[in-house]
């Protein structure tokens, strides 16, 4: 189970910094995305940022859970997601066609959240299914 989150959340953050980081926010000028893809993408800016974090928040509360962690090492983790969009949005102050967007920041959070809270309802609603049909 280590393996795979250390696997899931690395590949989140690397994909994170090269979709922040192309030279053009068009990111099918750069990957083969399909037309409706890249259409979207194109037209929800911000929005496209929380998608990967929806992915990492989402991983991050899953291991978390497994792991009975407290508020503190979720509160930790959150920091951690919102310092990796930062950073991300700093590093576009150095491309000629990107710039930092405080909108991306919030997006992101959001995502992060939403990814954490949707995984922990996920299992509770499995850790309840499980513990009542183990008792039956």
């Amino acid at each position: 189970m280590r393996v795979l989150f250390i696997i899931g959340v690395a590949t989140g953050i690397l994909l994170v910094f090269l979709l922040s980081w192309l030279p053009s926010p068009d990111i099918g000028d750069a990957l083969p995305f399909p037309a409706w893809l890249r259409k979207w993408t194109n037209d929800n800016m911000n929005l496209r940022t929380a998608v990967p974090f929806l992915f990492l928040g989402w991983i991050a509360e899953l291991f978390l859970s497994k792991k009975k962690a407290g508020n503190a090492a979720r509160l930790w983790t959150l920091v951690l997601l919102v310092s990796i969009v930062s950073i991300a949005e700093i590093g576009q102050l150095w491309l000629p066609k990107r710039h930092f967007d405080w909108g991306d920041i919030g997006y992101g959070i959001a995502g992060s959240l939403l990814g954490m809270a949707s995984a922990q309802v996920s299992c509770r609603i499995i850790y309840r299914f499980i513990k009542n049909n183990a008792s039956q």
